[in-house]
């Protein structure tokens, strides 16, 4: 007997209903028929697959693969996991649900919702050591095989996971490997319906990004951080098990209020900051308050920027948030940067200042006289 399920229409178009479904079996919601999902559910063997690839030295394992045959096209969340020794035996549990056989495999963090993704050479290799338990550096071997299948599941739970093939690839391990960063993350809410990006920057360090991040931005009630500019591709974070900390692939980051804030976000531990950037204000000799006393900008959701008129002397000055000095800018005007050079102002007269925060090395600020 096949096993059949009914769907919500929420995971599928109507257009794509099975017409070999009898009437007995068209209730109000069409009816899926797994009994041939795995039969097109590949995941190809990639062209590198007898080549070795070095964990040490490869940012990401990329691989390709096909729907699950569901008789539709339906929203699909792939997974992968990975084995040693090319078996994928769940843990044995006790009466006490305590493990007495751990699991012949590991589930590799990140999720994808197209068919196709990259796998973080590092994930890959962590995993690994998790499964060989090496205590040692002499205990890894030169090269070695290693057995990867994508897990396929829907956003209906009543309805099972289904995996594809095995696929082996030949690595070159490690027993620590030193993680490689993006340059960008990039935060994503409701400030803009979940369609405006806020980049985050890492800072450097010897040359290589260091995998913490710094962005400014206007936030709404709910945003996450996410590695792709344009797309949900794994891996994305969300809320970890306490305040400041993330998760992948979790839920949605809570904003204590809406507002300007900096966001400090770090890959290194999964943790990450907001700081409320209440006031931003022209300070300095240029300006009737001097060192002393900020002018206080407004800013405009309009534009995106920290905007003021005001009457400026041919003299010098900074911005600072929060009339405080922790934050501030100086520096040129087109690239302005943390702690940067106080800015001279070279004619006196009325000004319009349109001051643009982001990430360090797209900070600005437009100078109009009026």
């Amino acid at each position: 007997m096949k096993a059949k399920y009914f769907l919500s229409g929420l995971f599928f178009a109507l257009g794509a209903l099975l017409t070999t479904s009898c009437d007995s079996d068209r209730d109000d919601n069409p009816i899926l028929d797994l009994s041939n999902m795995t039969n097109e559910f590949v995941l190809n063997t990639p062209a590198y697959a007898e080549q070795l690839t070095d964990l040490a030295t490869s940012n990401n394992v990329n691989f390709t693969w096909s729907q699950p045959n569901y008789g539709m096209t339906l929203a699909t969340t792939y997974a992968f996991q990975l084995s040693v020794d090319g078996t994928f035996n769940d843990a044995v549990l006790d009466a006490d649900g305590n493990e007495v056989t751990p699991a012949t495999y590991a589930d590799l963090s990140g999720s994808f919702q197209t068919v196709s993704g990259a796998l973080s050479a590092a994930a890959i290799n962590r995993a690994i050591i998790s499964l060989e338990n090496w205590e040692d550096e002499s205990d890894v071997p030169a090269s070695m095989p290693v057995f990867f299948r994508c897990k396929a599941t829907l956003a209906d739970a009543a309805v099972p996971a289904v995996y594809s093939n095995v696929v082996k690839i030949n690595v070159v391990p490690s027993f620590k490997v030193t993680t490689s960063y993006e340059e960008f993350v990039y935060a994503i809410g409701d400030d803009s319906g979940w369609a405006i990006v806020h980049p985050l920057r890492s800072a450097v360090e010897d040359d290589a990004f260091t995998g913490v991040y710094t962005g400014f931005a206007y936030l709404n009630t709910e945003f996450k951080f996410r590695s792709h500019e344009d797309s949900w591709d794994a891996p994305d974070w969300g809320t970890g098990d306490e305040d400041g900390k993330l998760a992948a692939q979790a839920g949605n980051l809570a904003v204590p209020a809406p507002g300007f804030y900096k966001m400090v976000m770090s890959l290194v531990d999964l943790t990450y900051s907001l700081t409320p950037i209440s006031t931003i204000g022209v300070v300095g000799p240029a300006q009737a308050g001097g060192w002393g006393d900020d002018t206080d900008m407004t800013y405009n959701s309009d534009t995106g920027a920290w905007e003021v008129e005001i009457d400026l002397a041919a003299d010098e000055l900074k911005f600072r948030a929060n009339d405080d000095w922790a934050i501030n800018w100086g520096g040129d005007i087109n690239d302005l940067t943390q702690d940067g050079a106080n800015i001279a102002i070279d004619a006196a007269g009325r000004y319009k200042i349109q001051l643009y925060i982001s990430y360090e090395g797209a900070h600005k600020a437009v100078f109009t006289k009026l």
